[in-house]
């Protein structure tokens, strides 16, 4: 696990989390060939909700396999993430009053931030209990989708070709419990340096620079 996935331990709703699953039934609902098994999904469950949340190289199935909630992305590819929420997973629709949800990603690289609600009220093109041609109908009240990196609304200048690692938070709060949330870290590449590694690097530069110095001051003069 990542250094970035390790320090989300600390919170009950992360300590939760499912690696590799497949989504509970009626499983994955969205457009063609998304079902595939093993779905590959981390999920999370509380008061009879699931959420999941899984990233892939964008157009290929079936799906990479991650290491816990870690997803690789090799360099040179676009990579998608799917979400799926499932307020049914009790046989009994819970009641989605004051519900709402949250996708934050973050670029560990550039420490850029994009969010965005993934309900259907603002994603109008989510899979929902409706029969669509691309969808094939899910329980009251859920929604599943999939988005693209680079799609305007999140990294549109996303490049392929540099490592980079993102940081993937999907976070439902009104629950009876309290929020509840799933995460994926995506690594493209070797990724970016951990936050972590950052500092030591300055922190070894920070004290090269200060070993020169003290050279510089104590060499002996030259004589002629």
């Amino acid at each position: 696990m990542s250094a970035v996935a390790a320090l989300g331990l600390a919170s009950g709703a992360r300590a939760t989390e499912q690696f590799n699953q497949n989504l509970a039934a009626p499983g994955v609902y969205f457009g063609t060939g998304n079902g595939v098994l093993p779905q590959e999904f981390t999920t999370n469950t509380a008061d009879g909700v699931e959420l999941g949340l899984r990233s892939k190289i964008s157009g290929i199935h079936p799906q990479i396999v991650p290491t816990e909630d870690t997803y690789f992305i090799p360099l040179g590819a676009t990579f998608n993430f799917d979400y799926s929420f499932n307020p049914d997973i009790n046989g009994s629709e819970i009641s989605l009053a004051g519900v709402t949800a949250l996708i934050t990603i973050t670029d560990q690289m550039t420490g850029g931030v994009a969010t965005f609600d993934p309900s259907p009220a603002t994603i109008t093109d989510d899979c929902t209990s409706a029969v669509t041609a691309h969808c094939t109908g899910g329980p009251a009240g859920g929604y599943q989708n999939s988005e693209k990196i680079s799609f305007g609304f999140l990294f549109p200048t996303y490049n392929a070709n540099v490592n980079d690692t993102f940081h993937i938070t999907y976070t439902v709060s009104g629950l009876t419990s309290g929020p509840l949330s799933v995460d994926n870290i995506v690594q493209v590449g070797s990724g970016a340096p951990e936050p972590a590694s950052w500092a030591l690097m300055i922190v070894g530069f920070v004290g090269i620079g200060a070993g020169l110095r003290r050279s510089r001051k104590t060499a002996a003069p030259a004589t002629a």
